[in-house]
């Protein structure tokens, strides 16, 4: 009879082979997911996640992508790329249980638990299996072949993370049987812990996500007082004549310029924007045109540029939004790059394509006009990496997602061009809507009865210009006009104020802002999500008096 020290370990049952292969695969996938998203974002790998999220975005239907961004807000593609991180990771577990199920119908020897051999059997499949039927599913081709960082970049990126997955699957796996004997006479505790848990990570989960749905429904006007509209008109002829004046400067109130580290950022990227190196970039201009070419960054910063003080709002922001910054750029007119290519008869668009991966166009004739610049200095610096270094489109008048960053190509093209976002159903035409902000006093401010206070904020209608901008404090049966600080040029925000006694009697007051153009265009009172044209309707607050 064997002695305990020579016998061999006992064969793991088919449970413990899945339990334990399922955990292994899930840590190391775990570690691998980790190196691929650092790789992604300072080594130019490529990101599955991010492959697959922007896969879900286009395939997710318009009224549920509305929905989505209604009740999760700004943060909703974050929580997709933790969701598809984990779908990632579970991958990852079930490639560890079926690998150990079929190692030990078909290999397993006793008492041995897989080896080195086994972690890179393991990921050499799973190397195969992304970059010859996830990427290509998701329109990257085979290896990422399509991506701007090409499939060389794709497949070594991927190697690595499963070089970390190889090393790490057979230590995970021993690890975790190591106690097995102990585990079990701990399993009824550890399950009921579990429950517990998951008992409790749902309820934590579906209060948090019924607290943010309760928090957008009250503060984005579930129950909003509704302005009135008898007697709107929606122009008026003359235009009004603009109010300038001194402004008195007061807390909260936007700065005329914004400053480069609080201009507003949005990209399509879920965790990564891309670094791009101007020494090795290169910007290349082709399509339908008669002489296409190419230029380095040296190249392009010895062209003559144009300064212009310009806004961008986002298509995304809401009324009252925080999308909408204000700066001044420096760029080489669009018009002087296309004229040197010489654009064919029967040109429609200007396709722009970014090292990102993102695209989107523009008509041509939008792209001749003397304003729309490709920038490389914003406020006196050279173009930020997060806001497209080494080169971005600015094209006044539409919103902000026409403005591609990262540029790295420009197409002249015969057809109608769709980009990332309008095919996922987003405007093409993308005209800014005229819109008023109140930045003073913030919506539910208390303030003490009798004082003088400033109502201020911030208007915009692309290039269409502000001509006059009323205040109301009776859901727009009533308008004060406020005094309009003159614009820094015709295609950015006016900032405006008003002064206002505050009432004596306590209680609570409805603030109502709104704008006319310098054509004499009102603002639309009619409340709108920002899907798929932009937001409209008016910015409305409720201050409480004490």
């Amino acid at each position: 009879m064997a002695s305990p020290e020579t016998s061999s370990p006992p064969k793991p049952s088919a449970q413990e082979s899945l339990v334990a292969g399922g955990g292994a695969g899930l840590l190391a996938g775990l570690a691998s997911s980790g190196c691929m998203l650092l790789l992604n974002a300072f080594a130019h790998g490529v990101s599955l996640p991010e492959q697959v999220g922007a896969t879900i975005t286009a395939l997710m239907p318009l009224s549920l992508f509305q929905f989505l961004q209604q009740l999760i807000g700004d943060e909703a593609k974050r929580y997709l790329l933790v969701c598809v991180i984990l779908g990632q990771c579970l991958v990852f577990a079930a490639s560890g249980s079926l690998y150990m199920l079929a190692r030990r119908r078909f290999l397993f020897k006793p008492g041995l638990g897989p080896r080195l051999g086994d972690g890179f059997v393991l990921a050499a499949l799973l190397w195969l299996f992304a970059g010859l039927v996830v990427l290509p599913l998701t329109g990257a081709g085979l290896f990422g072949a399509t991506l701007s960082i090409g499939w060389f970049n794709s497949m070594w990126s991927l190697a690595v993370s499963g070089l970390v997955f190889a090393l790490l699957f057979p230590l995970a796996y021993h690890w975790l049987t190591a106690s097995r004997i102990r585990e079990e006479q701990r399993r009824a505790e550890v399950r009921e812990r579990r429950q517990t848990l998951l008992r409790r990570g749902l309820i934590l989960g579906g209060v948090g996500l019924l607290a943010a749905f309760a928090f957008r429904f009250i503060t984005q006007g579930a129950h909003a007082p509704t302005v009135t509209l008898r007697g709107f008109k929606s122009r008026i002829v003359p235009p009004p004549q603009p109010n300038y004046g001194p402004i008195v400067p007061v807390p909260h109130l936007s700065s005329e310029i914004t400053p480069n580290d609080q201009y507003y950022v949005v990209s399509k990227n879920l965790l990564a924007d891309p670094v791009v190196n101007g020494q090795s970039w290169s910007l290349t201009i082709g399509g339908q045109v008669e002489q296409p070419y190419t230029l380095t960054y040296a190249e392009l910063l010895t062209l003559p540029r144009r300064r212009q003080y310009e806004s961008m709002m986002c298509i995304s922001n809401e009324v009252g939004g925080p999308y909408m910054s204000n700066a001044l750029w420096e760029g080489i007119p669009l018009n002087v790059l296309l004229q040197r290519a010489r654009p064919k008869p029967g040109a429609t668009k200007v396709v722009f394509s970014c090292a990102d991966d993102y695209s989107d166009s523009i008509h041509l004739t939008k792209a001749l006009e003397p304003t729309t610049l490709l920038a490389v200095r914003m406020n006196g610096q050279t173009l930020p990496e997060r806001h497209g270094y080494p080169l971005r489109l600015l094209v006044p008048g539409i919103y902000g997602m026409k403005h591609a960053k990262w540029i790295t190509r420009i197409q002249v093209v015969n057809y109608d061009y769709q980009g990332y976002w309008q095919q996922r159903g987003w405007s093409d035409e993308a005209q800014i809507r005229m819109t008023t902000r109140i930045d003073t006093p913030l919506d539910g401010s208390r303030l003490q009865a009798g004082s003088l206070t400033y109502i201020a904020g911030v208007a915009f209608s692309g290039e269409r210009g502000i001509s006059e901008v009323d205040v109301s404090f009776d859901l727009g049966q009533s308008w004060q006009r406020a005094t309009l600080k003159r614009p820094l040029s015709a295609l950015t925000w006016v900032l405006w104020e008003l002064p206002w006694r505050v009432p004596s009697q306590a209680g609570s007051y409805t603030i109502t802002a709104r704008a006319i153009d310098l054509q004499g265009n009102v603002q639309d009172p009619r409340p709108a999500p920002p899907l798929p044209d932009g937001a409209s309707g008016y910015h409305t607050i409720t201050i409480v008096v004490a």
